[in-house]
């Protein structure tokens, strides 16, 4: 099943990348979306609740990241769990600075199929740990 897991991520993310809304019933109804605790944005909540929820969240990180660009490196199954190591960049939209490639991690946790958690992670070894995998 855990297998099947990493291809359910892989084609939400193909499908998010795409713009394309056909695997948003990858999330479940009552999914939690957890940003970085450790995570100084302005704006962020520390809860997302539902589809409608990530959906925000990815807005407000949008908003606040001009040319903001995600990249998947790697899906690793972690059993009931999937580890995404991402990529990601995109300029200040205010400031115009640019935001450095950021190595991150997104655990997601699935049942019968569907995501039910996604924790976000600056720090890559920080998502290892929460998982129990060495990095």
């Amino acid at each position: 099943m855990s297998q099947q897991n990493v291809e359910i991520m892989r084609r939400f993310y193909d499908a998010w990348f795409r713009r394309d809304p056909s695997e948003m019933g990858t999330l479940d109804a009552d999914i939690e979306l957890y940003p970085d605790p450790q995570n100084e944005w302005v704006g962020l909540n520390s809860l997302y609740r539902g589809p409608a929820g990530v959906r925000d969240y990815v807005r407000t990180v949008e908003e606040a990241v001009e040319d903001y660009h995600p990249q998947v490196e790697r899906l690793i199954d972690a059993g009931e769990q999937v580890i995404t190591l991402a990529i990601e960049s995109g300029r200040g939209r205010g400031s115009g600075a640019e935001v450095h490639s950021n190595r991150t991690a997104h655990v997601w946790t699935l049942r019968n199929g569907r995501a039910i958690r996604l924790d976000l992670y600056n720090d890559r070894a920080d998502a290892f740990k929460a998982v129990g995998l060495d990095e």
